[in-house]
């Protein structure tokens, strides 16, 4: 841990000792959380798409322990044109989870007069801090497995270390607070409208950015693999997702594609609001991505997933629910094909997505002709 979050985290903890001791964890408060009735919660959840999408079936796990509860999302700003559903909470406060914006959190919070706050993702030392400025007497957190120091004093639980997937952890959190944990699929957060798409008409969307440039998959790759597609699949559209500042990718894939590709193209890259994504989303066939927050929007959406990875492991952050739909490529980062550790995805060959692809749309299909025989013979 870089020291500058040390000291951070010793200030924290040196202001919660000197004006919130009461918010302090005890033997009496760890006994009792479980069974304890709290009537305002404060859930954090200030990253990314993507850890929001994981944390969704801990949101609704709390919210069918407490039905009664008055419980408000915290969010990061950039998601509030998605985050319009109100099926697990009842209003959002938007924070970017920095110290510049947290008084005008903590006043804003502290009007909801919050118990309990629940940590699913957010920030040290900030998330612990304005949880007690705001006074929530009880705190739990995820802490991902990192040494949080003196803060631990303030925690009436906390996940530590933890071996299998994100929304396994996020379940083990809600399980502390007596929460039923058996619903562990994504909910989408939003109302959507699916694009429409013509009957018969094979569609693959391609989701051509992530976070980082380590979990992108090379544009060339993309265009070649829509090539295979179209070429093997007549007939088929290749549909182009990613943010505005993906765009460069998209010119990039059209620049490898040949004409007769490039027609078989739709680009919405930079085009869509959040909750327009999910629409184009809904409308594939399969989603063809790196580790990044559309795949996980897709897992919820029940679209079909090929996902490659080099830095996560897939049985950490890929598909939890419904496997059968989806399809992971693993490459250790220390595997010795990972001769480029810029962009380490270039080492899974276009051959060998579009093999798997090809395997997962018979796959597909044989369960939809299946579904259909069974539905013929209950006639």
């Amino acid at each position: 841990m870089r020291e500058h979050k040390k000291n951070k985290m010793k200030l924290a903890d040196l202001w919660l000792r000197l004006f919130h001791r009461q918010v302090a964890a005890t033997a009496e408060k760890k006994q009792k959380l479980a069974d304890k009735t709290f009537s305002s919660i404060l859930v954090y959840s200030t990253t990314a798409l993507g850890d929001y999408m994981f944390n969704t079936p801990a949101l609704r796990a709390i919210r069918q322990r407490y039905p009664q509860a008055k419980i408000v999302l915290v969010a990061h700003p950039k998601y509030e044109q998605l985050l319009t559903r109100r099926d697990f909470y009842d209003d959002v406060i938007f924070w970017n989870n920095k110290y510049g914006t947290l008084s005008a959190f903590v006043r804003e919070a502290k009007t909801f007069s919050p118990e309990l706050a629940v940590m699913l993702h957010s920030h040290i030392p900030y998330d612990i801090l304005s949880a007690g400025m705001i006074g929530c007497r009880y705190l739990v957190r995820d802490n991902y497995g990192k040494d949080i120091d003196s803060l631990s004093r303030w925690l009436v639980y906390g996940v530590d270390a933890y071996q299998g997937h994100i929304i396994g952890r996020k379940m083990q959190l809600a399980g502390a607070l007596g929460c039923d944990t058996h619903n562990s699929d994504m909910v989408v957060p939003c109302d959507y409208k699916p694009l429409p798409k013509p009957v018969g008409v094979f569609r693959v969307g391609f989701q051509l950015g992530a976070s980082t440039p380590i979990r992108c998959w090379p544009p060339a790759y993309f265009a070649e693999l829509a090539e295979k597609i179209i070429t093997r699949f007549p007939g088929s559209e290749i549909v182009l997702i990613g943010s505005p500042q993906e765009s460069e990718l998209a010119r990039q894939v059209a620049e490898h594609a040949t004409p007769e590709v490039n027609a078989a193209i739709t680009s919405y890259v930079g085009k869509t609001t959040l909750p327009q994504l999910l629409g184009v989303i809904s409308s594939m066939d399969i989603l063809v991505t790196g580790d990044t927050g559309p795949l996980h929007l897709a897992i919820a959406l029940k679209t079909s997933t090929l996902s490659m990875f080099v830095t996560e492991l897939p049985e950490s952050s890929g598909p939890y629910q419904d496997q059968d739909r989806h399809c992971c490529l693993y490459l250790p980062f220390d595997d010795p094909r990972v001769t480029d550790k810029q962009v380490p995805l270039k080492a899974i060959q276009v051959d060998e997505v579009f093999g798997l692809l090809t395997e997962l749309k018979t796959r597909l299909s044989d369960k939809v002709s299946l579904s259909e025989g069974e539905l013929g013979r209950d006639q």
